[in-house]
């Protein structure tokens, strides 16, 4: 991604794994405020169901936790690129790779 004042972004195709390991950090650091705002948002309900799992001690319930923050995490990695893509479009950048010409052509 390059900005008209001469900055260039980088951010590769497929999955994130800084965002699928430091979530709302990753968001922060990367200063998609919005979307660090709802990631700690679901954080925090994350902290509070496991906090209430583990104080019942109900193995459903801290099954749940388990699958749910595996699932909030696959997907901040699935979706993270994605995310920081759609951050930096409304900041004025643009695509930085050139769209060329094929290499061959079925037609001379």
């Amino acid at each position: 991604m390059k900005h008209p004042s001469g900055v260039y972004v980088c951010v590769k195709q497929g999955f994130s794994w800084p965002a699928f390991v430091l979530g709302s950090l990753w968001a922060i650091v990367r200063h998609m405020w919005r979307l660090a705002a709802v990631l700690i948002v679901v954080d925090v309900l994350l902290w509070f169901v496991g906090g209430y799992a583990l104080q019942k001690a109900n193995p459903a319930l801290l099954f749940f936790f388990l699958i749910a923050n595996i699932v909030y995490a696959v997907v901040r990695g699935r979706y993270g690129n994605r995310w920081l893509l759609a951050a930096l479009y409304p900041g004025g950048f643009v695509s930085a790779v050139a769209q060329s010409e094929p290499a061959f052509s079925a037609n001379p």
